[in-house]
């Protein structure tokens, strides 16, 4: 087991997006059995995970039946953006349905990239329905020696 610094900030952050997708679950199924038009209207979140290897961030997405053309991966302003749409079923008719719980429609998520990664470098790969990302980081300047020249 390796050892982790205590980070607060973290652990905020952490309880901050629990909390949010808690309410988002929560407000998308309140309308009552069968409604799909909240979630389409209001889109959806996929779960994420984030983590750090040596070298990189690597971002997992859930995104099973959604093919990647359908899915837009973009950085703005320092955010890495993953955007797309799982569309409806053609083959079921839209009031056959007796329980809706896989999401339909527009999602988002967004994730703050720290200074150290390489925008540039990003790339993406998908494989049994999850998207992959690795966020490669800068390399590290060496640390650079100034001399102090003696005056006159």
């Amino acid at each position: 087991m390796a050892i982790q610094r205590w980070d607060p900030l973290r652990d905020l952050v952490s309880l901050q997006e629990k909390i949010k997708q808690l309410f988002d679950d929560t407000l998308s199924r309140s309308s009552g059995q069968g409604d799909a038009d909240l979630v389409v209207r209001d889109g959806w979140r996929p779960p994420l995970d984030l983590f750090e290897e040596t070298g990189q961030y690597v971002v997992r997405a859930d995104l099973p039946g959604i093919d990647s053309a359908d899915v837009e991966l973009r950085v703005e302003d320092g955010t890495l953006v993953i955007r797309g749409e799982r569309k409806a079923d053609a083959e079921v008719a839209r009031d056959s349905y007796l329980r809706v719980e896989r999401p339909q429609g527009a999602f988002s998520a967004q994730i703050a990239l720290p200074p150290s990664v390489d925008a540039t470098a990003i790339h993406a790969t998908q494989k049994n329905g999850v998207i992959e990302i690795s966020l490669p980081k800068k390399e590290a300047s060496a640390p650079n020696r100034i001399p102090i020249s003696s005056g006159p």
